[in-house]
Order: C-alpha cells, then sequence, then structure tokens
C-alpha cells in the first residue's frame, strides 16, 4: 500500500511539469552591469523576479528551468569569452532591494551553473544549466514565491568591447550589482530598476520551432562578403542546427546541412560580390526537425575594387586618408598578425618642407607601430607594378637639417601584400631593417628615393599594407611615403647621344632601359614636334644619315 501511494504521488509530480520558453522583458534600451560588466576584472550582480511575472510568463505549476537566456544589442561581438562565471538560483518573495544591497553567500542558494561562456550578438546568447532548477509556484501562501539569480564573474580580466544586454525598466528596484578590477567584491552594490530581459527554457517536449531574425536579413543588399550568418532561436529548446547556404542558376552548395550548435555560422571562405545568396537553418532536438523553416536570401555588394590602371595617390588631398577605402590600423608585425583600428599615420609636408607637396608620415620614437593600409585593387595581368617615394628623417627635420638617429636597430619599415582580410609575415613583399636585411632601413635617403616592388604573378582581390613600427625606445625618425602608383612598369628614359661618325653618317646612342623590350625612334623639326617615327630596334643604337636640315631626335623605351 505505501509503494503504490509514493508510485501515486510520483506520477502526479510528473502530471505536474510544463516545458516551454518563458520570456520576461520587452524593452530594447541597453546597459552593461546586470548581469555582469565585462570592463571590469570582477563583479557580481543580483537580480529577481517576482511570482507575478513567472505566471504571466507561463510559469505555472511546476517548471524545470534548464537554460538562461540574456539578449545582446549589435554590438559586433563575436564569440566573446567570459571564464569562470557562476549563477546561483533561490526562490525570492521581496519586491524590492534596498538601498544599500548585500552580497549574499552563495551557500545559500541553488549553483546552477559554472563555467565558460562565449557571448555572440546581436540576439539571445542561452547558458545550459549543468543544474537545472525547478520552480514550483506556492499558490501565494503565505507570500508568492518569486526567482532570484545571483551572477558572479570571476574570469579575473576585462576586454572591449563587452556584451549590453537589453533590459525592461521596473516599477521597483529589481536588481543590484557590484564591480572591481583588483579582486572579486564582497561588499555592498549599487541597486537598479534596469533589469536585463531574460528567457527560462525547460526541457523539450516536442520539435523546436523555427529560427527567427536572420542576419543579413531577408532579402538584404549590399551585404559585405565577409559576412558570417546569424540568427535567434524561435524556442522550444533546439539542440543544435542544420545550415545550408546555395546559389541557383546553376544551383551550387557551398554549405548543406552544416551542423552546429551556435546560433553563427562562420562562412569557411569569402563570397563572391554581387551575387544571391539564399539561406536555411533548420533547428533540431531530441524530437526531431523544426518544420517549415523558411529559406532567406541576400544579395552580396558590388565590387568596390580599383579595377583601372595606372592608379595613382599622392596625399595632397584636403582628406586623409585619402577616401574611406583607406585603412588605418595598429598591430605588431608577428605572427599571428592581429590589427586594431588605430595608427598613427598622418599627413604632412613631403620631407619636412613646408608646402603643398603632402605626404604620408608616421614619427617612430618609442614602442610604436602603424599600419596604412590601400583601398582593394583587383588584379587580372601579372605584368603590374608598385612604385612610391620613400624618406626616412629625423623627427621634424629636412633633408637638410638635423640627420635621422640610427640606433633605431628593432626599427622596420614593410610593404605587404594580401587579400586584405587576413594578414601574416609571408605576406612581406619587401623590408627594410637594420638587423640583417639586404635593404638596410638606415640606408633609406632623407631626400626620399623611388621604390619599385614587382607584383608578378599577384592576381585577384589584393591590398597593399604599409608597416612602421619599433619595440624599443631609441630614436626619434619620420617615415615618408609619397606619390604611390600601381599599374604596368614605368620604364628609364633613355640617356640619348649622337655622334657623327662619318662624312654623311651619325648615331644615335642610349644605354640600356630595365624591362625594355625595343626602342621606338622619332624625329621631328622642333622641340616642340610633331613628331615621327622613323625606326624601332631591341639594339641600343642607331645609324641614320647627316640631314640638310637641323633635326630633333627621341628614343622612348617600349615593353611589349
Amino acid at each position: 500500500m505505501r509503494k503504490y501511494l509514493i508510485l501515486t504521488m510520483l506520477l502526479f509530480s510528473l502530471s505536474l511539469l510544463t516545458a516551454g520558453d518563458y520570456i520576461i522583458g520587452t524593452g530594447t534600451s541597453n546597459q552593461n552591469y546586470v548581469p555582469f560588466n565585462g570592463s571590469y576584472n570582477y563583479g557580481w550582480s543580483r537580480f529577481f523576479f517576482t511570482a507575478d511575472e513567472l505566471l504571466a510568463a507561463g510559469m505555472t505549476g511546476t517548471v524545470e528551468i534548464s537554460k538562461i537566456g540574456f539578449q545582446l544589442v549589435s554590438n559586433t561581438l563575436d564569440n566573446y569569452i567570459t571564464n569562470d562565471q557562476r549563477i546561483y538560483i533561490r526562490e525570492f518573495y521581496d519586491e524590492n532591494y534596498p538601498s544599500s544591497p548585500q552580497y549574499i553567500n552563495p551557500s545559500s542558494l541553488t549553483a546552477a551553473f559554472q563555467g565558460t561562456i562565449s557571448w555572440t550578438s546581436p540576439g539571445w546568447v542561452f547558458i545550459q544549466l549543468t543544474n537545472p532548477y525547478t520552480y514550483t509556484y506556492n499558490g501565494g501562501s503565505p507570500v508568492a514565491n518569486g526567482i532570484e539569480i545571483l551572477w558572479e564573474n570571476r574570469d579575473g580580466s576585462a576586454q572591449s568591447p563587452y556584451p549590453r544586454f537589453t533590459y525592461t525598466s521596473t516599477d521597483n528596484y529589481s536588481a543590484a550589482y557590484k564591480y572591481n578590477n583588483s579582486s572579486f567584491p564582497t561588499n555592498s552594490g549599487t541597486r537598479t530598476k534596469n533589469r536585463p530581459n531574460v528567457w527560462f527554457i525547460s526541457p523539450a517536449t516536442t520539435v523546436p520551432n523555427p529560427a527567427v531574425n536572420p542576419i543579413p536579413a531577408n532579402e538584404a543588399i549590399g551585404v559585405e562578403i565577409t559576412t558570417n550568418l546569424k540568427w535567434s532561436s524561435g524556442g522550444g529548446d533546439p539542440d543544435d542546427y542544420l545550415v545550408s547556404l546555395y546559389t541557383i542558376d546553376p544551383l551550387t552548395y557551398l554549405m548543406n546541412n552544416q551542423i552546429t550548435t551556435s546560433t553563427t555560422y562562420t562562412l569557411p571562405s569569402l563570397l563572391e560580390y554581387s551575387t544571391t545568396y539564399y539561406w536555411r537553418v533548420i533547428p533540431r532536438n531530441s524530437f526531431g526537425n523544426a518544420v517549415a523553416c523558411p529559406t532567406w536570401s541576400f544579395t552580396t555588394m558590388a565590387d568596390p575594387s580599383i579595377m583601372s590602371y595606372p592608379w595613382t595617390e599622392n596625399f595632397d588631398g584636403s582628406e586623409f586618408p585619402p577616401t574611406d577605402d583607406w585603412l588605418l590600423r595598429g598591430g605588431d608585425l608577428v605572427d599571428p598578425i592581429q590589427l586594431v583600428g588605430s595608427s598613427l599615420w598622418e599627413q604632412d609636408d613631403w620631407l619636412n618642407i613646408s608646402g603643398t607637396d603632402k605626404a604620408a608620415r608616421i614619427n617612430i620614437w618609442d614602442i610604436v607601430n602603424g599600419w596604412l593600409i590601400t583601398p582593394q585593387f583587383l588584379f587580372n595581368e601579372d605584368s603590374d607594378y608598385l612604385y612610391f617615394d620613400l624618406a626616412f628623417l629625423k623627427c621634424d627635420q629636412p633633408p637638410t637639417g638635423t640627420p635621422p638617429t640610427l640606433t633605431g636597430i628593432d626599427d622596420r619599415f614593410a610593404v605587404l601584400i594580401s587579400d586584405g582580410y587576413s594578414w601574416s609575415t609571408a605576406n612581406i613583399m619587401r623590408e627594410w631593417n637594420n638587423s640583417g636585411s639586404p635593404y638596410v632601413l638606415n640606408d633609406i635617403s632623407p631626400w626620399g628615393e623611388r621604390i619599385c616592388i614587382p607584383l608578378n604573378g599577384l592576381t585577384g582581390h589584393k591590398r597593399i599594407a604599409f608597416f612602421a613600427g619599433s619595440t624599443t625606445s631609441n630614436a626619434d625618425n619620420d617615415f615618408m611615403i609619397n606619390n604611390l602608383y600601381v599599374g604596368p612598369l614605368i620604364l628609364d628614359p633613355p640617356q640619348v647621344q649622337i655622334t657623327q661618325i662619318g662624312d654623311n653618317l651619325c648615331l644615335l646612342s642610349w644605354n640600356e632601359c630595365s624591362g625594355a623590350t625595343g626602342y621606338d625612334i622619332y624625329t621631328a623639326n622642333s622641340p616642340e614636334g610633331s613628331w615621327e617615327l622613323i625606326a624601332s630596334t631591341t639594339e641600343t643604337q642607331f645609324e641614320l644619315s647627316a640631314q640638310e636640315s637641323k633635326k630633333f631626335f627621341r628614343v622612348k623605351a617600349i615593353a611589349r
């Protein structure tokens, strides 16, 4: 009889369990301090939900909370990692925090989670509780029971940008927080009415709902070719997702039912410009696949690359960098190269001589680095070249002033070429340094010298980067570049001489020009022309008959 009674009670208890999604909070404003503040090394927060709020969300009877979700705004976080995050839950009966809310000892709460959390925005991020919490509404007697969450951030480090959470402002003080950099705080905190929106999830009892909120948005245009696919759970506690991406005419799959547990999918390669893509996400759980999942589409941006050559830039304009297509970045020239959004490159007078001739300059004097990255090029031939003027001067000194300081053994100047989305030291086309390079940095002329770097064999989309950096405070010098040119080889002009070698015979001769495959010879009656082509040769001399009237000659190096 007793066993039968126990079994009956167990079945009755199970019958009270419900499964579903319970969202509390609809606000769209955002804050960064509850549940945690990513700009501080340590911190705690407390926030509660009243019984009325839980009931309004549908949490009646007994509900097992297996996941908790927080909604992030679009602050471009991608796999932002926080370590040693701890979540504790307990029943809570108050409806307001006091003016100096205290840190509470977690031993009086249920330890629901401890571990690492990855945050990606925008959208909901869900934490799978390692110890699910069961909430049972007490019917309001003697006092209605809500839920309180204690969150501890014990990461010990901070990074920026950090997560920002949507919140809903409540009538009473429903949240509190405290943060610190030196150690985990246990003193009283600050209360607030701005409580984060929360999504409580109980174990699934049916297939999940279709995914929602696709990024890129459905039918979006002008999408970057570096985009990743993002979406939000539509509810129903999915375990993972099947992701497909394809084009049509002809039907070509880039991915077909690739499995991911995240709501972000990083594409394995760059997309093509001016292309319409179609994609689909199918949420799954132990009950099966979601049904009626939509197919979304987006179209990538038109190719912004420079395609007409020769291309030139002299930095004489009123803006620096010259256009928004240029990039200014910081970062060491050490693998793995990680670029950040800052740079010390700026516009200045060429050779530090006041005037209208401007250049791009970076001052190297301490532990500094800077990248100046060109717009994107599309190379279709293997006969292009990069030319630029390069100068090395003492800070703010012209060539006739104080010479550059030559103690910067660690200083480097390099030119790199890559696809513009990832960089490595393997992309270095030429480097000047004082530690073994065949191009010696200290030998760069303060008067400037013309540099030519062949781009042979390069095809496709490329960017060119100019890097200058120092790892030690030992010199104070300026690097300058000017008069950039990308295009066909610029041949040296022949230096022509004319010599009489007979009574009626003269010899035109000239120096051999690097890269030339031949020479065209022109004549005219005056220096202003018009010029007439009279011969072509692969030699560096040409015989011609003496003329009764004065004649002028010009030799042009050619590369056919």
